[in-house]
């Protein structure tokens, strides 16, 4: 099985005055390819998700969050691994898999926090393109998430 982990991890940087008064956290779903198979005709697609909760109250919060080139170190070329073979792969900020989800633009959002806290969940596009030269098997990589708020 292909198995994509995407750790939560926050990063704190400079904050205005309103997130001071906020608290965030990030949570996610792996995304899982399942085993892949080089000579299927097919591309392989499977969605995550990343979830930024916050509390406060009634605070305006804006965050990015990015996405780790994981093993790779770079977010254009993202390869899952198997011992010593590799799988190239990406994620998306798109359903149309037109945008990667980087570790500089990443993806953005916002929300008033309601009394209790308030959450949004983000999914994340996986693809695999058909054919690659690769063997076939079970591939992992694990991407760093960082949420700035």
């Amino acid at each position: 099985m292909k198995r994509l982990t995407l750790l939560a991890l926050m990063a704190l940087l400079p904050l205005p005055s309103e997130a001071l008064l906020a608290s965030c956290t990030a949570s996610s779903s792996s995304v899982a390819f399942g085993g892949y198979d080089p000579i299927s005709p097919s591309a392989d697609f499977a969605n995550g998700s990343v979830t930024v909760s916050c509390t406060g109250v009634g605070l305006l919060v804006s965050y990015r969050i990015l996405l780790s080139g994981g093993g790779s170190g770079n977010t254009a070329s993202r390869t899952l691994s198997a011992g010593g073979n590799t799988l190239p792969y990406n994620v998306y900020a798109t359903a149309g898999y037109s945008t990667v989800w980087d570790n500089v633009t990443g993806v953005t959002g916002g929300f008033l926090i309601a009394l209790g806290g308030t959450s949004t969940t983000h999914t994340v596009y996986g693809r695999i393109l058909a054919q690659q030269p690769a063997a076939a098997g079970s591939y992992a990589d694990s991407l760093v998430i960082t949420v700035n708020y």
